[in-house]
């Protein structure tokens, strides 16, 4: 479970990162924003009269006034770039990935990089490699009738050093601020206030703890649908009630994937299934994250809303790549797949915006929805949203006594499980069915391959299964689940290999 809970940590500081290095629509990439959030504990604020940041103490901090360039050096060889540029002309996909390839070629010279890849309209990434130091570096810009300005932002670090930083980078990407004059016929209203936040604990089992900006109200917890079958859902919305932000959704549960088997026990799609220990699964096709976040923004998000339009919808493969090879580098390959769609509709007459990430994991025969993360807010409080979102995701925290707990809870489920199949076996050991052996076995047999069904045993807790025929090798978790595979590879987190019958 400790591997489990880094994952989960990382995972949302992947979504994190790209989310705010590169969200649907950049924003204003040279906006003067001096309001840092909070310092944390062992981070230092440095402001100079061009641009205020976080980051770790003993960083080294060093401006070029001549390019407006930043660098920062870390203790551990860590290296971070933030470079702002303008630019004569309109930015494209083609001649911005030519321009952070000369710029990045000025500080690293000796990095080989590859094929960069756009993300959105605004935004191109690449990453690269130096010997054993791993780099990655981005651009993202806006484009005005004057020309575009952009910001080249890089990191980079030894391998195994790079992948502990992760965090750490976002976090000083985060807080970086342009300062300096308002730029000529600009409004000069008031500072926009500073966001207070507080902690926020899941009322239900303490089993999570998010920061949530002060006043607004939090709500959700973790949602047990069976002793084993645990979710998480949570939820904040502004006082004024303009500004709502979602994670997960205690609604949705494990999925089943159709199969002629199901079908034939009378479970069609849009059933109800239980694979036992008091799991329900619903009989589902297998959705995408694209399609998934799409419909579910269209079913859920807006419902009560009119005049629903999707702006922009696109595959997120960037953030599949980086948890999956997080995963596998636990050796917990996962088939990952992940989307978003930024929209616009209008709710009690007030325009709104909004925005939604989805990541479905798909297990063989089982599915459900890793991550689930969004808002919908006013037109005009899109950036509030983003920011307050970006905090909650990167401040949420598992409880280490809960995740003990749970642990315990699903290994006396199974134990209960497995007590009563010994005092079951215990009954029949010594009736007709003990010397009807041999006919039983025969029986047993010709009935799986009717069925098209076949046995096997969780070597762990003794527990039989009957499971759908056609895999080489079939795998549980600690909820029940079973996929089958037809290499040896375990399907996710958790699963162990089960024992087939002859």
């Amino acid at each position: 479970m400790k591997t489990f809970t880094h994952v989960l940590r990382v995972a949302c500081a992947v979504i994190f990162l790209t989310f705010i290095l590169f969200p649907i629509g950049c924003g204003d990439a040279g906006a003067d924003k001096t309001n840092l959030p909070p310092t944390p504990k062992g981070w230092t604020t440095h402001k100079d009269a061009n641009f205020s940041m976080l980051h770790p103490n003993g960083w080294q901090v060093r401006t070029d006034k001549n390019s407006g360039r930043v660098e920062l050096q870390g203790n551990g060889r860590e290296q971070v770039i933030i470079w702002p540029v303008f630019i004569a002309g309109s930015l494209q996909a083609s001649s911005a990935t030519a321009v952070l390839s000369r710029m990045v070629s000025r500080f690293w010279p000796n990095v080989r990089w590859e094929q960069s890849q756009m993300l959105g309209d605004h935004a191109v990434r690449s990453y690269g490699r130096a010997g054993t130091d791993v780099a990655a570096c981005a651009i993202t810009w806006v484009t005005s009738s004057k020309g575009s300005a952009a910001f080249v932002y890089a990191m980079t670090a030894p391998e195994p050093r790079f992948r502990e930083s992760e965090d750490t980078f976002a976090r000083i990407f985060k807080s970086f601020r342009a300062t300096g004059p308002p730029a000529k016929g600009l409004h000069k209203g008031k500072a926009a206030p500073k966001i207070a936040y507080v902690r926020w604990q899941d009322p239900k089992e303490n089993a999570f703890t998010l920061e949530v900006p002060r006043g607004w109200n939090a709500s959700g917890g973790l949602f047990r649908a069976a002793p084993t079958d645990t979710r998480f859902a949570w939820k904040v919305v502004s006082p004024d009630g303009l500004v709502r932000l979602t994670g997960g959704d205690a609604a949705l549960p494990y999925f089943a994937i159709p199969s002629q088997m199901l079908a034939r026990t009378g479970f069609q799609e849009g059933s109800w299934y239980s694979p036992g220990y008091g799991v329900r699964q619903m009989v589902m096709r297998y959705k995408p994250g694209r399609q998934f976040v799409k419909e579910y923004v269209a079913s859920t998000v807006t419902r009560g809303c009119s005049q629903l339009m999707f702006t922009e919808e696109r595959d997120r493969p960037d953030a599949v790549a980086a948890i999956n090879k997080l995963n596998a580098s636990y050796g917990l390959p996962m088939n990952l797949n992940a989307g978003e769609v930024a929209f616009t509709c209008r709710c009690n007459g007030q325009p709104m915006k909004g925005y939604y990430f989805a990541g479905t994991l798909l297990m063989q025969t089982v599915w459900h929805v890793e991550h689930l993360i969004g808002f919908l807010a006013a037109e005009d409080k899109t950036e509030l949203a983003q920011e307050v979102l970006a905090h909650i995701i990167q401040t949420g925290q598992l409880n280490p006594q809960w995740v003990a707990m749970q642990q315990k809870v699903t290994a006396d489920t199974s134990k209960i499980v497995s007590r009563t199949n010994e005092e079951i076996s215990k009954i029949l050991s010594d009736s007709y069915w003990k010397r009807s052996k041999t006919m039983d076995e025969i029986s047993r047999r010709r009935s799986n391959a009717t069925l098209g069904v076949e046995d096997v045993v969780d070597p762990q807790y003794g527990k039989q299964f009957k499971v759908e025929s056609g895999s080489n090798y079939y795998w549980i978790d600690h909820r029940g689940a079973i996929v089958g595979t037809d290499t040896y590879t375990s399907p996710g987190i958790d699963f162990r290999d089960m024992t087939r019958l002859p």
